[in-house]
């Protein structure tokens, strides 16, 4: 298996710091996710994770979600022995985030710790115009 880099990922120094907090765990970045499983990418690879019990149970809220984007500090680093387990989610430097559907004033994290956005109308009309926000 190829080693990735992470920081090519975007990991900078200051999640490294945050992360040796959390003794014996793996650093990982969320690259995708499906309902209740994520797609982490670890120094050695893409592995398939879920959140732990714990953390479910201590989350009050969507946003405390591992979303795309985020840092998570995880048990392992491959799926040799099943699926990874996630333990924390690192503090975002930003998120891209809406209301939840419904009456629930929730917010539901879109990505986390992005730096830009491309964004396109659905209109006939194409403008190449590319505006920054």
């Amino acid at each position: 298996m190829n080693k990735i880099d992470m920081y090519s990922v975007g990991l900078t120094e200051r999640f490294v710091e945050e992360a040796k907090i959390y003794e014996g765990l793996n650093t990982g970045r969320i690259s995708s996710q499906y309902k209740d499983l994520y797609k982490v990418i670890t120094a050695a690879g893409e592995l398939t994770a879920e959140i732990s019990g714990k953390f479910r149970y201590h989350a009050r809220a969507m946003s405390e979600y591992p979303a795309v984007g985020d840092f998570v500090m995880l048990d392992r680093t491959d799926n040799s022995t099943g699926n990874g387990v996630i333990h924390h989610v690192l503090t975002r430097k930003s998120a891209f985030a809406r209301k939840v559907a419904g009456t629930t004033n929730d917010m539901q994290i879109v990505a986390a710790n992005i730096d830009i956005v491309a964004s396109q109308s659905r209109r006939a009309k194409f403008s190449n115009r590319l505006r920054k926000i």
